[in-house]
């Protein structure tokens, strides 16, 4: 079967090919109770996307909580304890990571997440035939929404923005693609009602019955 002309392919993990949008919740806000905040508050930053550090310098900001350093190792603990419980994938993912790479185009994990975090979810799934290659925190100086960590991804797999596809689903994910020019399929409710230059270029509900011929380069 023949694709169009794309040449690699970059998935963001959390909430675009596992579900980790409840478990995360969870965490900040066993978190904050640990910090004496009973719940969120209406405006409650949006962190999702964001990487563990800024996020947990945003929630300690909103809350006024002078450790953010304590805040983001607790919070860690608590999502530690509670990924423990299991996390799925989300429908449709890993067969439509595997059919893409059977296509012989390229498949990268781009991650705000650590390489440890990155790696074992990589080993758990059993995609670790698949993937080639990971560009986690570890490997950038600036998370998304800042543009690197996806032209670094496709420096490292050798292919030009212009060929890459993203997919991604947060408003940090879009905006990164967007900054590095290239395109982005969002995946779920936040793709779907993301509006304006928060918008991905493409927005579907998952990836059930996903098919990349529908999916057309620059």
């Amino acid at each position: 079967m023949t694709y169009p002309k794309f040449s690699a392919a970059f998935f963001d993990l959390d909430g675009t090919l596992i579900d980790t949008g409840p478990p995360h919740q969870a965490a900040e806000l066993a978190t904050l109770q640990v910090f004496g905040v009973d719940a969120f508050s209406e405006d409650h930053p949006d962190t999702f996307g964001h990487g563990d550090v800024p996020g947990s310098r945003m929630v300690a900001d909103h809350y006024g909580i002078d450790d953010p350093e304590a805040l983001l190792n607790e919070y860690l603990r608590q999502w530690k304890r509670i990924a423990a419980e299991g996390i799925d994938l989300l429908p449709g993912a890993e067969s439509t990571v595997r059919t893409i790479a059977a296509s012989g185009i390229k498949v990268a994990l781009v991650t705000s997440g650590e390489r440890p975090y990155a790696e074992g979810f990589i080993k758990m799934t059993g995609l670790d035939d698949v993937f080639t290659m990971s560009v986690t925190a570890a490997e950038v100086s600036n998370l998304k929404p800042h543009p690197e960590p996806y032209l670094k991804a496709a420096k490292l797999v050798g292919a030009e923005p212009s060929a890459c596809l993203i997919f991604e689903d947060s408003i940090a994910g879009f905006r990164a693609a967007r900054a590095a020019e290239i395109l982005c399929v969002g995946v779920g409710d936040v793709a779907l009602s993301a509006e304006g230059d928060d918008a991905p270029d493409m927005a579907i509900s998952s990836f059930v019955g996903f098919d990349i011929t529908n999916v057309r380069p620059h």
